[in-house]
């Protein structure tokens, strides 16, 4: 196991409570760069205290590339115990960039470390792993020139999976005869390549069940991201065995179907995400959400599982961190290696 964050030692001097506002101008730099707040009216914020984690947790689904500041992420994410990251890129986009920044990224949050006397960066640093897809808003640009972009792409190292793609029938970007054959075309390179599948689903759950039915599901593992509907819906992806990722919405206060259904999924295929930089958990709503911002629906987990004793809590952060392991930071795959 990882060593732990710095967390811990660091908190007890840190004197703000929960909900406390003070103004933006009074904090110090540690407090502005590390805590946890919300900016406010007249120049005010609204500090939130974050959970005290008693395991590892991962982030299965950020856009590190999105971010403000994704060093600082980093540095905030190895402060706050999130030891593993798969950042999303999208192939038809400017894929290039996170295969380019991130050593700089990771630099700039080892010199953060540094600044703030946290410790030894290379100790706490979260792995990071890459999902790459072409997402159902962009299916209108699949075609064989990006396919075969795409299959150059999966050949890194950093790559762990195929991803996000699917079908969205809320936006509908790219006409729907479109998303559907792009998503099929990229089930059939999860099949190819070994790597698992990383879902978008938005309105079209039925259909894109339909469709992997017909397919077949990949053996390397398919993950459901950032679920956010009831038990009924998600019933059929687990009699199917996939892997089920929660972010934000299972925090929202009017989301109770979200928290019903969560119930009902085997620990050993249950994930935690956050889709930063969208879909900010409570009680941070309507800020950009970081990676670190993970720990928020960890913590809402343990609540739902009842989950109330040190040891009970290790045991299921461990089992879901594990969880995110065995999916998303495996070795390379044959047809990687090839």
């Amino acid at each position: 196991m990882r060593s732990t964050s710095p967390l811990n030692n660091q908190m007890s001097d840190v004197a703000y409570s929960f909900g406390e506002s003070v103004p933006f101008d009074s904090l110090g730099e540690f407090e502005r760069d590390m805590l946890f707040y919300q900016k406010r009216k007249k120049g005010k914020i609204r500090f939130a205290n974050p959970p005290q984690l008693c395991g590892p947790v991962a982030d299965t689904h950020a856009h590190l590339d999105m971010l403000s500041d994704p060093a600082l992420a980093l540095a905030r994410s190895a402060y706050y115990g999130v030891s593993f990251i798969c950042t999303i890129m999208d192939v038809q986009e400017d894929h290039r960039t996170t295969f380019e920044k991130l050593p700089l990224w990771f630099d700039r949050a080892s010199e953060i470390y540094q600044h703030f006397d946290l410790g030894d960066f290379k100790e706490v640093a979260p792995t990071v792993r890459v999902g790459i897809g072409c997402h159902p808003h962009n299916a209108k640009h699949y075609d064989d020139a990006l396919e075969e972009r795409l299959l150059e792409v999966l050949k890194n190292p950093l790559v762990a999976a195929i991803g996000e793609v699917g079908l969205d029938y809320h936006y509908d970007h790219s006409p729907r005869p479109q998303q559907r054959e792009a998503f099929r075309r990229q089930i059939r390179l999860s099949h190819e390549t070994g790597l698992p599948l990383i879902l978008h689903l938005r309105e079209a759950h039925d259909e894109g069940f339909a469709i992997l039915t017909e397919e077949g599901f990949p053996e390397a593992g398919v993950l459901l991201h950032c679920f956010n509907l009831d038990a009924d819906v998600l019933r059929p992806w687990l009699d199917a065995g996939c892997y089920v990722a929660y972010g934000g919405p299972l925090t929202f206060k009017n989301t109770p179907e979200v928290r019903e259904g969560a119930l009902t999924v085997p620990t050993d295929r249950l994930l935690t995400e956050t889709d930063s930089p969208f879909m900010t958990p409570e009680p941070l709503r309507g800020i950009e959400c970081g990676p670190e911002y993970t720990i928020f629906t960890a913590a809402k987990l343990l609540e739902i599982f009842d989950r109330t004793t040190p040891e009970e809590q290790r045991i299921l952060l461990e089992q879901v961190f594990s969880n995110a392991l065995s999916l998303l930071d495996r070795e390379a795959t044959p047809w990687q290696r090839a």
